[in-house]
């Protein structure tokens, strides 16, 4: 079973792809942010909003991308946010996917299907 780490600064989210993760079969860890990852966690794949930001600032956005991918090597991120101007990246930011908040629950699924292919 894939384990999918969710990092995302509001309860409500986290809570809401713990249970859409679980009953899709992933293993789901969630964490407001990277300071409350329990040590020694792996994922197959890092879901994340762009946490440290309270406003969109690409520079930071980036910074936040290449700190997870540091962290968790070649595991595809997918970012999941409200942030406009994110979304628009035509790099995606270094991510491997980005989708806007509020998300649709099947397209996401989709998604990390595609990416865990």
């Amino acid at each position: 079973m894939p384990t999918i780490l969710v990092l995302d600064d509001d309860q409500v989210i986290l809570d809401l792809l713990q249970t859409v993760l679980a009953d899709a079969g992933y293993d789901a860890v969630v964490a407001p942010g990277l300071q409350a990852i329990p040590a020694n966690t792996d994922a197959d794949i890092v879901i994340t909003d762009l946490v440290p930001l309270k406003s969109y600032r690409r520079d930071s956005a980036l910074d936040w991308v290449t700190s997870l991918r540091s962290r968790f090597g070649g595991s595809p991120v997918l970012i999941v946010t409200a942030h406009a101007d994110a979304v628009a990246e035509p790099d995606m930011l270094g991510a491997n996917a980005i989708i806007s908040k509020p998300f649709d629950v099947d397209v996401l699924l989709a998604k990390l299907d595609e990416l865990l292919a």
